[in-house]
């Protein structure tokens, strides 16, 4: 199934889009265009598949933020077997 995404604001300068997961559901593969920041609401367990097919697990734990570049491509999928939620920022400038 396919992850929800909500966005909450979008101007000019940042694009905020709330992530909800079911257990499995992914964000389909997709590039980032900007630089982004990522918030996780839930502590959270993601299988993130790369443009060469590499696969790595992801961690995010609830309120630890972190960082990510313009150009990353990826499919993330939720391994958390609950439902998972993070916050995407996207620096537009």
């Amino acid at each position: 199934m396919r992850a929800h995404a909500d966005v909450n604001a979008d101007n000019a300068q940042v694009r905020v889009t709330t992530w909800s997961f079911s257990d499995s559901d992914a964000t389909g593969h997709h590039r980032h265009e900007y630089d982004y920041v990522v918030v996780p609401i839930t502590d959270n367990t993601f299988e993130v598949v790369a443009d060469d097919g590499s696969v790595r697990e992801l961690n995010q734990q609830a309120g630890v933020a972190y960082l990510g570049a313009a150009g990353t491509a990826h499919d993330v999928i939720n391994r958390s077997g609950r439902n998972a939620t993070f916050v995407e920022i996207e620096l537009k400038r």
